[in-house]
This record gives structure tokens, C-alpha cells and sequence, in this order.
């Protein structure tokens, strides 16, 4: 019994791995095959040879660099605000005087039931009246305040230690001066957590730019990838070296930051 269940256990975990693999393969050696061998099935995944041409082709067919360099500047301009005004606005619900901090919490989790698709014909109007269209600006301004980041950050605070908090009231220290040399510290996994997750997010955001840009060169490179698998329709190598340079960052990032995305997301949710 204990060997029947071992076994489909193991194959339950082979599917899985499978299933999870084999696309990750296939855009891999596809990416690298010389270009005849590139037949956009799953033949793709046996290696027959080695070439860069599909990268420099890439490249060649859009402006890759710039949408890099778009996609770059949206990041850290979208996860640097959207730390900024989560810190600042958790701090204020957990250390502030206000008489309902709840009700004040409740509101922002209010924003998280509503779907994105449904403010998207809204924010985009918004865009377009304020003369932002195909400008990075319209790609990251929706996203410089998150309901989910203040409600980890929020609970990580709840679990600040009370005694230094009164200790550094009486010793005359400031909210900015206590948030950054007390609190962001103390609860740093959680921070950075919540830094990884918005970067990440800001990193692969489609639709949104897609919708609020136009011109190739204000695009970020999601959205240049696509218009690459668009335009190489006989070159399916090209499409496929260019989900490799896309995927680099995030997958940096998750390896970099795994430590602190497992502890920081648990005892933002737990505490």
C-alpha cells in the first residue's frame, strides 16, 4: 500500500514538474537553434546546434534596448513610490492618532475587491485628459499606492515592539527619524518583500501599457516582445530569444529576494 502510494505520488510530481519544464525548455533551446531547426513544435527541445542569431534578430526587428530601458525606469520609479507611500501610509494607521485606524484599513482593502478591468476605462480617460498618453509616466502613475502593500506593512508594524516606540517619543525622536532608523529596519523582511512583489509586478505589467502607450519607442518590453512574436511570424526563434531577455530580471529578482519574499509575505499576513 505504502509503495502504491509512493508511486503515484512520484508521478503526480513528474506531471507536475513536466508540465512546469517543458515550457521553460522549449523556449530555452528553441531560442538558441539555428534557424531551419526552429519548427515551432515540441521537436524544438532536442538540441541540433547553437546560435546567437536569433538574440541579434531580436533586437534588429525592435527596439529592445529602449523598451529595456523604458521597462527599467518604470520599476524603480513604480516600486520606489509605491514603498514610499505604503510606509508612510501604514505607519500613520498603526502610529497615528486617528480614532478609527480600522475604518481608515477597511477602505483601502475596499480597493482590492474591485478588479483591475473595471477602473481600467476610467484611469485611462484619466490619462488622456491630464495629456500623459504614450508617456512612461501613464505607465506607472495607477500603481503609486497599493492597498495590498499597506496591509502587510500595517500588520508588520502592529508587531513593533510598544516599548520602543514610547522609548524614542520620550527621547524626542521624530515619525520620519523613528520610520527610518527604528521601524524599516526592525521589520526589513517585510519591506522587502513588499519591494520584490511590486517590482516584479511592475517588471511584467501588459495590458496597461499596451493600452496607454503607441509609439514602439514609449513601450515598455513586454509589450515590444509581443509586437516581436507579431512581426516573426516565419522567425520563431527571434520571438523566442526574446522571452529569455524579458524573463532574466524577474527570475534575478525571485532568486535574489526568495528569502525574504517567503518570511516577509508570512509575517505580514500572520502577525
Amino acid at each position: 500500500m505504502k509503495s502504491a502510494t509512493r508511486i503515484a505520488l512520484l508521478t503526480y510530481l513528474s506531471t507536475v514538474a513536466l508540465v512546469i519544464v517543458l515550457p521553460i525548455a522549449y523556449v530555452a533551446f528553441g531560442a538558441v537553434r539555428p534557424s531551419p531547426a526552429v519548427t515551432g513544435t515540441l521537436l524544438d527541445i532536442i538540441p541540433t546546434g547553437f546560435t546567437w542569431d536569433h538574440v541579434v534578430s531580436a533586437f534588429n526587428r525592435a527596439p529592445l534596448f529602449q523598451q529595456i530601458l523604458n521597462s527599467t525606469l518604470v520599476l524603480v520609479a513604480q516600486t520606489g513610490l509605491q514603498v514610499l507611500t505604503s510606509l508612510l501610509a501604514a505607519y500613520a494607521i498603526v502610529f497615528g492618532r486617528f480614532k478609527r485606524p480600522t475604518l481608515i484599513l477597511g477602505l483601502y482593502l475596499v480597493t482590492m475587491m474591485i478588479p483591475n478591468e473595471a477602473t481600467v476605462v476610467a484611469n485611462y480617460l484619466t490619462i488622456r485628459s491630464l495629456g500623459l498618453f504614450d508617456t512612461l509616466l501613464a505607465v506607472f502613475l495607477p500603481f503609486i499606492a497599493s492597498a495590498y502593500s499597506i496591509f502587510l506593512l500595517r500588520q508588520s508594524f502592529l508587531s513593533f515592539p510598544t516599548e520602543i516606540v514610547e522609548a524614542s517619543r520620550l527621547d524626542g525622536v521624530g515619525p520620519i527619524r523613528f520610520l527610518t532608523r527604528f521601524l524599516i529596519p526592525l521589520t526589513k523582511p517585510t519591506v522587502m518583500a513588499v519591494s520584490l512583489v511590486s517590482a516584479i509586478a511592475a517588471w511584467n505589467g501588459y495590458l496597461w501599457p499596451l493600452l496607454v502607450t503607441e509609439s514602439p519607442e514609449a513601450r515598455t518590453v513586454q509589450v515590444g516582445v509581443k509586437a516581436l512574436f507579431d512581426e516573426a511570424d516565419t522567425d520563431i526563434g527571434a520571438g523566442l530569444a526574446g522571452l529569455i531577455i524579458v524573463s532574466i530580471p524577474t527570475i534575478i529578482l525571485v532568486l535574489v529576494g526568495q528569502k525574504f519574499l517567503a518570511r516577509g509575505i508570512t509575517e505580514g499576513a500572520v502577525k
